[in-house]
């Protein structure tokens, strides 16, 4: 591979992050703060069903974003959410047969899905979800690159004050 295609490469396998990214955060200003679900159960919520998805698909994930605490709206004390992102690059498994699997799981949870695919010469599929466990959640198969997104439900608090507590209490290297 020269040197210009394997740029190409990093640049589309960035692209396909970023997209996922794009689209999740624009679902996050629909949430509103949950009453009945606490910080923890979120995240512990969002971390199963997203990791539930990678063990749906198979091969070796890597963590993108560790699940970070998000507004669920505007306002910085109307509730948090949290994002976590995994990606796999060179998955051994066919898109197609990737997305059947996560559409699957995710209906299994009650997460209403929505099948897509990027309009270019050579798509992108993914799948979308929104409801049950999640506030929404994002999968794209390119034949170099999965990613999963997953946006957990909106729970009590700040997503200010989360990320202040826990860059206090995270041990100092």
């Amino acid at each position: 591979m020269t040197g210009r295609t394997s740029d190409a490469v990093r640049v589309r396998s960035r692209s396909v992050v970023a997209e996922s990214i794009v689209a999740l955060t624009l679902v996050l200003t629909a949430c509103t703060g949950g009453a009945d679900v606490e910080p923890a159960d979120a995240e512990k919520s969002i971390v199963s069903i997203v990791d539930e998805t990678t063990r749906s698909v198979g091969g070796h994930w890597t963590v993108y974003s560790e699940p970070t605490a998000e507004s669920c709206a505007e306002a910085a004390d109307d509730g948090l959410t949290y994002t976590y992102i995994l990606v796999q690059d060179a998955p051994p498994t066919d898109p197609a047969e990737a997305v059947a699997a996560v559409e699957q799981l995710w209906k299994d949870k009650g997460i209403t899905t929505q099948r897509y695919q990027t309009g270019a010469a050579d798509p992108i599929l993914g799948v979308r979800g929104r409801g049950g466990p999640v506030t929404s959640m994002d999968f794209l198969a390119d034949g170099r690159r999965f990613s999963v997104v997953g946006v957990s439900e909106c729970a009590e608090g700040s997503a200010v004050e989360e990320r202040k507590r826990r860059s206090t209490s995270s041990p100092t290297p």
